[in-house]
């Protein structure tokens, strides 16, 4: 089952759309506030080992080159442009079109418990392998977090609570509590940074009883912050995560009296996919590691540097690759080493772009001068 849609579309509309006809997407970045463009162009993620990236799903995309030609492109016609044009950071032209494998309509079950750092490294791959979705909510400073198993069911017809009072509740929990009390008290750890292990805390409590759900899929996997923050994110080899966290705790906990950091750590999987050579999962599975840093009111947290330098120097050791979409302070030298394709994805983008139209600051120090 395909559908071709326009490159602007956003994930949101397309998840309102495909229901009425049985489909569905078969994995949910963690917003849906995105273009179709955006997410294969940058490789966006789920969360389930038996899944792999936005990119994975592409079967043609019609690309507007620079001497204004459209013209659609598969993996039949041209395997290696194909699999440089599914994950191509807008580096070949304009995105006109994308057609999109998709799945049958379905809903998720959630089941959501407290589970401490040490038992979800311990079960390591338990967790992440016993359900079709799964990801952790690790909150720093309290060796706890969120276990989060989603199942595939099928279908159905779950009235929504649409009373006075299940809206209020719905305020308060999802308005109140998360957005404008939670950014108030970090606004205030700003100025008491010691206040963030207590925040972590206390945010931790009013959630770590046990939770039950069945909803749409996006309704689910979908976990947008109302915080303006920044991200990090890395795609570390699977055979590498519980190292890579084990390491990141250690330093979380020595550093603690100084450096504080924000809950949650989300930590989300993806399977191993060979049809895009700038995926962070070619060639590899993966877990993928974000940490933010929320800017209450729009206030820049001054530890945020520091944190994320550490944090990256930890997942370079474990040969981890950054999100494309998220902030990280590699160059091509470095790229030339984590991607087997680099070279060839290269050569084959400026043949499309030789004099670098399409390059901007971003781009430049990702693809370096030419």
């Amino acid at each position: 089952m395909e559908i071709e849609v326009e490159s602007e579309i956003l994930l949101s509309t397309l998840n309102e759309l495909l229901p009425k006809y049985g489909l569905a997407l078969p994995i949910q970045p963690s917003t849906s506030s995105i273009t179709v463009a955006g997410t294969i162009s940058t490789a966006s993620h789920g969360s389930g080992y038996q899944y792999g990236t936005m990119s994975s799903y592409v079967r043609s995309i019609r690309l507007m080159q620079l001497n204004g030609e459209e013209k659609e492109y598969t993996e039949e016609q041209d395997q290696e442009l194909f699999r440089c044009l599914t994950c191509s950071l807008g580096s070949f032209g304009v995105i006109t079109r994308v057609r999109l494998q998709l799945a049958p309509r379905f809903d998720l079950e959630l089941n959501r418990y407290y589970l401490t750092f040490n038992s979800f490294l311990e079960r390591f791959k338990t967790h992440y392998s016993s359900s079709d979705y799964f990801y952790y909510l690790w909150y720093p400073h309290t060796n706890g977090g969120l276990a989060n198993h989603l199942t595939r069911v099928l279908p159905r017809n779950v009235p929504l609570k649409n009373s006075i009072f299940s809206r209020f509740v719905s305020w308060v929990r999802g308005s109140l509590i998360e957005h404008y009390l939670l950014e108030f008290l970090f606004y205030v750890s700003l100025l008491i940074p010691r206040l963030v292990i207590h925040i972590n805390r206390l945010y931790l409590e009013l959630y770590r009883r046990p939770y039950h759900e069945i909803a749409r899929c996006d309704r689910l996997l979908n976990f947008d912050t109302p915080i303006i923050q920044y991200a990090m994110e890395w795609a570390i080899p699977l055979d590498e995560a519980v190292t890579c966290l084990a390491e990141l705790h250690q330093w979380i906990e020595e550093h603690s009296t100084r450096t504080r950091v924000h809950y949650p750590i989300e930590i989300r999987f993806s399977c191993s996919e060979n049809c895009s050579y700038l995926s962070p999962c070619f060639e590899r599975a993966t877990c993928w590691i974000s940490i933010g840093s929320l800017r209450p009111y729009g206030i820049y947290h001054s530890q945020r540097r520091l944190i994320f330098q550490e944090f990256q120097k930890i997942c370079q050791r474990h040969e981890g690759r950054p999100h494309w979409a998220k902030e990280h302070s590699l160059t091509v030298h470095n790229f030339r080493q984590l991607y087997p394709q680099w070279n060839l994805f290269h050569e084959k983008r400026k043949q499309f772009d030789p004099n670098d139209l399409f390059i901007n600051d971003y781009l430049q120090k990702i693809f370096g001068s030419t």
